[in-house]
């Protein structure tokens, strides 16, 4: 227990909530955030859909349970915005139409389209905990990928312990798993996608919080979503724009924790400031600093 509550992250979590300033200049007062938690949104439009069909073909094709299809049914309904039934009748007929077509290859293809959302995600991480150095694209795209793989195995698995429990029990468990697998997720993100060393005692009690401010977040954002009344100014395409901004709302929260992490990990006794690589052309190489800037 001590080892998740960190006393320095508790400490820099009491400064915050008494003077959150920084943490506000840094989510709504910097275009940069807007432009990536925009991003972050349509990269989890393009790979939402095919990684739903592919647990719902899982389900339905390889599991062949009836009780495993009934979670994620369950789990759509609680967290996709509007239209649930719309989506899920397109899931399952898009799966019934993948069938026995499915393949190694296509499953690969699948999870290599989710991994796109860590593009943008790396390039905020880098820039919070200070790491200069950017992975090439394909190096990117291997660790996004392997993430991806993780993320979705994390959601399998949380789809079949609940399908093992009773029928009555699922939508309450379904939260608390949801949350449990929710700060898994996140602490893999935040530990391994920055593109330098984060130390775990600074990124686990982040995850922590994020995964529960994630949900308590999505309740709220269920509350408010009428207010917008987005079917009367977005016409037919409002459920995907309802999706599209739960996850512009959301990639907010997910930056607030690694804002908090990468704050915890600054402070934590033995911290080493990663330094910029010295970078110098053969018009700078024998220029002042001055000159330089």
């Amino acid at each position: 227990m001590s080892r998740v509550l960190n006393p320095v992250f508790l400490s820099v979590l009491r400064r915050r909530l008494a003077n959150p300033l920084p943490l506000v200049r840094y989510l709504l007062l910097t275009t940069e955030t807007h432009a990536l938690c925009g991003s972050l949104a349509f990269f989890a439009m393009l790979g939402f859909y095919p990684l739903g069909q592919l647990l719902v073909w899982l389900a339905t094709n390889v599991l062949r349970s009836q009780s495993a299809l009934e979670v994620v049914r369950l789990a759509l309904h609680s967290y996709y915005p509007v239209g649930q039934d719309f989506l899920l009748r397109n899931l399952e007929f898009s799966a019934q139409q993948l069938g026995a077509r499915a393949s190694l290859h296509g499953v690969l293809w699948i999870l290599l389209g989710g991994a796109g959302v860590f593009i943008p995600l790396e390039t905020a991480f880098n820039r919070l905990w200070g790491f200069s150095n950017h992975r090439s694209y394909w190096h990117n795209q291997l660790v996004g990928f392997l993430l991806t793989l993780a993320c979705w195995l994390l959601t399998l698995g949380l789809v079949l312990a609940l399908a093992l429990a009773p029928s009555l029990l699922r939508a309450p468990l379904l939260h608390v798993g949801t949350v449990a697998a929710g700060a898994a997720g996140h602490f893999l993100c935040y530990c391994l996608l920055p593109h330098g060393r984060v130390k775990a005692r600074a990124a686990l009690p982040a995850a922590l919080l994020t995964a529960v401010a994630v949900e308590a977040v999505r309740l709220l954002f269920t509350l408010v979503l009428p207010l917008l009344e987005l079917p009367s100014s977005q016409g037919p395409y409002h459920v995907s724009v309802s999706f599209l901004v739960f996850i512009y709302v959301e990639a907010f929260v997910l930056l607030a924790g690694a804002f908090l992490a990468a704050e915890t990990m600054r402070e934590m006794p033995g911290y080493v400031p990663a330094r910029a690589p010295r970078v110098l052309s053969a018009a700078t190489a024998g220029a002042t600093p001055a000159a330089r800037l």
